[in-house]
Parts: structure tokens; sequence; C-alpha cells
């Protein structure tokens, strides 16, 4: 019977030896050794047993999983693991596919902030879902520790209510975690079991703060582009925290600002 060394099967196969000593290590194939030099042989059967571990692998099989695999012996069972292998995959795309959507709407915020740092306009805020709510500024890590568990920490964003005074000078008036609708049209969360504010047309415009420093609220600018469009704003305002970025001696907080406007 012909025997390969540990490289021609290397060379065959067009993997590394370090695969194939893993395999052997794995319990996956058994080379016979030359007990003078303890060198390794694989005949036609490991051969074809290596040959069979590469398709799975390059099908991205673990070799947990292959173990199981090649301890079966009937069509059945192997199907079986083949149909594991699928719902497991398809498990993954849509953890993939929701993170895509997810980074898409991120990435969606952060090409509006510059442009919104330096204009004004009309946007529309979609319905919001606040999981979280508290009548003050303070941001007390501990109590928001169930925010920060949660699976849908990811999903949403921390806003301040804003109550504004007729200078555009503003006072915080509750703190939120809530969810946009476009996130929440991702989850598993039935919206009407949740409370919320409905879709409504809205000033827009970006702020930044240095972290830490005290938010000085001033939607003064706002207000005058209201006045010279003849436009009436409501008394409440939010803004959701978006983004931080690090700069050389300061970190920037952005927030997206809605202040909603009075129905035509």
């Amino acid at each position: 019977m012909i025997q390969y060394t540990i490289h021609e099967v290397a060379a065959l196969l067009n993997i590394s030896t370090d695969a194939i000593r893993l395999y052997e290590k794995e319990g996956l194939v058994t080379p016979t050794r030359n007990p003078e030099n303890g060198y390794r042989y694989y005949n036609t059967e490991q051969i074809h047993r290596i040959m069979g571990i590469c398709l799975y692998r390059k099908l991205h099989v673990s070799i947990a999983e292959i173990k199981r695999l090649v301890e079966v012996s009937t069509l059945e069972d192997i199907s079986d693991g083949f149909s594991g292998f699928i719902d497991s995959r398809k498990k993954e795309i849509a953890r993939l596919t929701l993170e895509v959507e997810q980074m898409s709407y991120m990435k969606q915020h952060l090409d509006t902030l510059d442009e919104g740092s330096r204009t004004i306009s009309i946007q529309t805020l979609p319905a919001v879902y606040p999981l979280y709510h508290q009548d003050s500024a303070f941001l007390g890590y501990r109590t928001l520790k169930d925010v920060f568990h949660s699976p849908l920490f990811s999903m949403g964003n921390f806003s301040y209510i804003l109550s504004v005074e007729p200078s555009g000078s503003c006072r915080v008036s509750a703190l939120q975690f809530a969810i946009r609708e476009p996130m929440l049209a991702l989850t598993q969360l039935n919206s009407t079991n949740l409370p919320s504010r409905d879709s409504c047309r809205c000033l827009y415009t970006v702020a930044a703060f240095p972290t830490e420093q005290e938010i000085l609220w001033d939607l003064s600018a706002v207000l005058k582009y209201a006045g010279e469009h003849q436009l009436s704003c409501k008394p409440e305002a939010y803004a959701f925290y978006v983004f931080s970025i690090a700069q050389p001696d300061v970190i920037l907080d952005y927030y997206e600002v809605y202040l909603p406007l009075e129905d035509s």
C-alpha cells in the first residue's frame, strides 16, 4: 500500500502541515508512525478523510462540528448535521443583517452631523418609544444599569427633553432612553404595547458640547429661523445624543435637536 509523508499530503491537498497535525491532535486522522524516526505516513483512506475535513473547513464548519459528523454512520444523521449547519448560518446572516441595518442608520445620522451643525432645516422626527424616563437631567449610571444591559441598548439614544423659553434659553425637564421608529422596526417588540410620541414635523439642527462642561442649551437661533419663515414652534424640544468625537484637547458630544412645529 502506498503511503505518503505529511509534507506530500500537504502539497497534494494545498493545506499546511500544521493543519494536518491539528486534525491528528483532535483525533480526526490517525497516521502510521515509523517507530524508528517518528515520521507520519498517510494511506489512501487517511488522505480521503483529510480531503473531507478540508471540504468542511472551506464551509467554515468547526473542528467540534466535524468531530460530531465523523462519528455518525448514516446519511440521515449526516443530513441532520447539515440541517443544523444551515440553521446556525441563517441565524448568523440574520444577526449580521441586523448589524448592517444598525450601522447604516448610525451612518445616516453621522452624515448629517456636519451639515446639521451649520444649518437649520425642517425634518420629520419619527415616532419615539421611550424605554426609560426620569424627570431630571442627572445621568446616574447606577440607575441606568438595566438600560446598559438591555439587548436594545445599541438600538436607541439617550435624549433630553428641553423646556424652551420664548428667548430660546432651555431647561432640561427630563432624560430618556428611547428608540426611534426605524430602529424599533428591526426588533421583535410590539409597538402597540409601548409608550410613544407620535411622529412630527420639527425644526432640526445639531449642537456639540465638550463632555466635561455643563450643557447650556440655547435655541434662540432656531426660534429666529422660525420667525423668519412664519413658523410656530411648540415649547418643548428633544435633544438626542448621537456621537462623541475625541479631539486633541477635548471630547465633543453631538446632539440632534428637534423642535416640534405647531400643526398648520
